[in-house]
């Protein structure tokens, strides 16, 4: 039984109409179409007088227009906010169903950071931050510092490689963070690589060297790291990083390879230090050859080493207190030497070495001594040309001037130069252009 006590009743069209916000017409439409319930006094006819029940026209309304019936338009029109309510619904249905996608969907990545006293602040691409962690280093280089080695080589510093990466190392959609702590006063805790996975959780840690004993004499195993690059060496779809370190503050330089869970894979030791590194697929055979140039300290010149990915191990050709124990001979396919130049020898500089590598538009090898010497090599790494810089040239002359050196830099100079390459064989040193010998 319906209250009527409560202002549950309507007693004639006109309320019923102001109460569901139509015009009378519209309410005789709807009794006579959908069966809306209005009552009648007993035997009354059509045009008696009506009256009607608040609760029942509610869910009278509600089970007729959201079951299937299209919204009469008077009702729309007479009833203005219900357009509005429902406009106004659809948006913030919207916009609700927008921002819990994004919010399950769209992961914030790290994009970019700031060094703040000891610790390294991740930030997103909107530069807001996602996490921070403390090196503990009270002398950790300023964001200046990494910003000059952050993703790319820099080929204006002494540092090239970078010490700062941002990449999806493992191919699950989220970049990690690889960072390599560097110091101001001196190279103490400057050998370990870390990464961090997108939340700033550590995956894992590196620590570069080991101890080693060459020449009868015992290196410790504190090492710099002084660089590293990530690179998909086998086609996977994951990155492997190839840091390079040498023992600090003399040699030898480790070239190491991790794969995507930072386990090392492969190893080289080099008797000087590695500089830059290529990737350039020498052969035609559609993988790429690891190349890495730098310095071999027995032969005080540049150094050119090239090796199939797949296979990275072993150590320098080296004799005497230069060799280091414990190792089998490098895996490279290629194993070059330059002379020093001129003019380091006569500046008293202990060895001259390569600097930079590039490879060319028409794929040569171009390694290039600090002093500006440039060494150009084919795919079969023969030696095409030795070019000299504009500012080798000044530094030869100015040294002609002081009596220190003498002749000039012709093409016989720069043939002599180029003349001095040699090539380890797998037995010895040799002039003509060859791979290492198994």
């Amino acid at each position: 039984m319906n209250e009527i006590s409560n202002g549950n009743l309507l007693r004639s069209w006109k309320e019923v109409a102001a109460y569901l916000g139509c015009d009378a017409r519209t309410c005789h439409r709807w009794e006579a179409k959908y069966g809306m319930p209005v009552h009648r006094a007993e035997a009354g006819g059509m045009r008696s007088p009506v009256f009607a029940y608040k609760t029942e026209l509610d869910s009278w309304f509600r089970e007729t227009f959201r079951n299937g019936h299209p919204e009469p338009e008077s009702t729309i029109k007479a009833r203005p906010w219900l357009k509005w309510a429902i406009g106004a619904g659809a948006v913030l249905l919207l916009a609700g169903a927008y921002f819990i996608f994004k919010d399950k969907s769209v992961r914030r990545q790290p994009a970019d950071f700031k060094i703040e006293g000891s610790e390294l602040v991740v930030l997103d691409e909107n530069k807001r931050e996602l996490w921070r962690r403390d090196t503990r280093l009270a002398d950790l280089r300023p964001e200046a510092f990494y910003r000059k080695f952050f993703q790319v080589i820099n080929k204006d510093e002494d540092n090239m490689l970078p010490e700062l990466i941002m990449r999806d190392i493992d191919g699950d959609g989220d970049a990690e963070v690889l960072f390599a702590p560097k110091t101001k006063r001196d190279q103490t805790g400057e050998g370990t690589l870390l990464c961090y996975d997108r939340r700033g959780g550590e995956r894992w840690s590196f620590p570069a060297g080991r101890e080693l004993r060459c020449g009868g004499k015992t290196y410790s195993p504190d090492y710099r790291i002084s660089g590293f690059l990530c690179h998909d060496l086998d086609g996977d779809g994951k990155m492997e990083t190839i840091v390079e370190s040498f023992q600090a503050p003399d040699w030898p330089c480790q070239l190491a390879v991790l794969n995507s869970d930072g386990k090392l894979v492969g190893e080289f030791w080099n008797s000087g230090y590695f500089r830059e590194i290529a990737f350039h697929d020498l052969d035609g055979d559609g993988r790429e050859e690891l190349i890495v140039c730098g310095v071999n300290n027995e032969y005080r010149g540049g150094c050119l080493a090239v090796f199939d990915t797949r296979r990275i191990s072993g150590c320098s050709p080296q004799t005497g207190e230069f060799a280091c124990e414990g190792f089998e001979p490098g895996s490279m396919l290629y194993y070059i030497t330059a002379p020093m130049s001129d003019v380091s020898a006569t500046t008293e500089s202990y060895v001259s070495g390569f600097r930079n590598l590039d490879v060319t538009n028409n794929g040569w090898i171009r390694a290039t001594y600090s002093e500006g010497l440039r060494f150009e090599f084919d795919p079969a790494l023969r030696c095409l040309q030795v070019l000299a810089s504009n500012g080798f040239k000044a530094k030869h002359q100015n040294l002609v001037l002081e009596g220190r050196l003498t002749g000039d830099i012709d093409a016989a100079y720069l043939e002599m130069v180029r003349a001095s390459v040699r090539y380890w064989d797998g037995a010895g040193w040799t002039a003509e252009p060859t791979m290492v010998k198994r």
